[in-house]
Parts: structure tokens; sequence; C-alpha cells
């Protein structure tokens, strides 16, 4: 929709990136939800709000006229939501910290499904599974650093695909071409089996302050 187009724009232009950059990477490096989770997160909130009203609300007096789905009321519309149907079966013991593991797993069960995805973008399947800001966006790093870690993310090498490679100036450096001219598996010691060291050693990083060592 329009709305999550012009988010994506946005979002590109903060990382500076091109009108090609991968959004879906870029989402996941931030920790930010797609406008439509944005909606069933909301949904599922405001829903879950309403049922906590005192018995004596007007609401919660119709509710059960509401929820019949012959009225084909917007309650009973809503109510398919997936994060709301996970929900719905534990109302009875749901709080904000329950709510808040279920919101996670909702956005985790996403992730995964973008990532199995037949049209999946190849540079999502390299970052990790987990649900939380890229260390690369926090740990203490150069602005240099930093920028060269997100434009390896984003397969965004310098001036693109225009650069020739210093060794070999017949070709052209692509990110699988800069992985073996510059024997990244050899100097980083790791198996050829891995075609990506580089975005390997990225994932291997804490996910936390805490695990960090001073």
């Amino acid at each position: 929709n329009k709305l999550e187009d012009a988010q994506n724009q946005c979002i590109r232009r903060v990382f500076g990136g091109s009108a090609h950059s991968s959004i879906q990477v870029i989402i996941h490096l931030t920790l930010l939800p797609s406008t439509e989770e944005i909606f069933h997160i909301l949904l599922a909130k405001s829903l879950l709000h309403f049922l906590s009203l005192p018995d004596n609300s007007l609401f919660t007096k119709l509710l059960p006229h509401i929820r019949i789905s012959s009225n084909r009321s917007q309650w009973y519309t809503l109510s398919k939501t997936p994060l709301w149907k996970t929900c719905h079966f534990e109302l009875h013991s749901l709080d904000n910290k329950r709510f808040r593991k279920l919101q996670q797993q909702f956005l985790k069960d996403n992730l995964n499904t973008r990532r199995s995805a037949p049209n999946n973008s190849t540079l999502l399947s390299l970052c990790r599974t987990t649900i939380s800001i890229n260390p690369i966006l926090w740990l203490p790093m150069s602005f240099v650093e930093c920028s060269r870690c997100t434009r390896w993310r984003l397969r965004r090498l310098p001036n693109g695909y225009s650069t020739y490679c210093p060794t070999h100036s017949s070709q052209r450096l692509t990110r699988q071409h800069a992985v073996i001219c510059f024997q990244m598996q050899r100097r980083l010691q790791m198996s050829e089996t891995i075609e990506d060291p580089l975005s390997f050693l990225l994932n291997q990083l804490p996910t936390s302050s805490l695990s960090v060592t001073p």
C-alpha cells in the first residue's frame, strides 16, 4: 500500500540505500515491523483492552451479541487476525509479559515465512534468525566500519557493481568475486563450504550488550 511504500522509501534514504536496496533486510536489521504487522499488533492490543473493561460497561454488556458471527460485526472480522487468534486461547491468563512473548513469536514466525518463501531475498536468508536490533547498529565501532558492515548486508559494494577488482582488472567487484578473490574463508579460518563468510561472521556478534566482555 501507499503508506508502506512511503515508509520503505524513507528507510532507504536514512540508510543511504538505492531504490533497489533490499527493504526486507533493512527492516530486519532495525527491528522495524511492517505496516501489516503493526496493524495486527495494535489491533490485538485494542481488543485486549476492550475485554478488560469493567463488567458494568456498555461494551461488556453488548459483547456477547457482538461476538455472534451471524451479526457480521467488525469485532468478528477483526478477531480473525493471526496474532489475536493466538491470544484468544490464553485470554484467562494473558498479561502484558505474556502478550509481549506472543508478539515476539508472531514476528519471528513471519520472519521465518519470509525466509522460506520461494521469492525470498537471498540477502535476508543470510541474516540471523533472531528478532532483535542487529549488533552492527549498536556495537562500538567507527562510522566507516558500521557503514561497511551495513553495505555488505545490503550488497552495496563501492560504486555498486561498476567498480572493477583491483587484482583482476577485467572482473567486476561483486560480492561473490570478493569472497573468492580476497580468500575470505582462508583469512577468517572458516570452512570452504561457507559461501558468505563475512555474513556468517556478522551473525556471530553478540545480541545484547550484556554478553559483550569489557
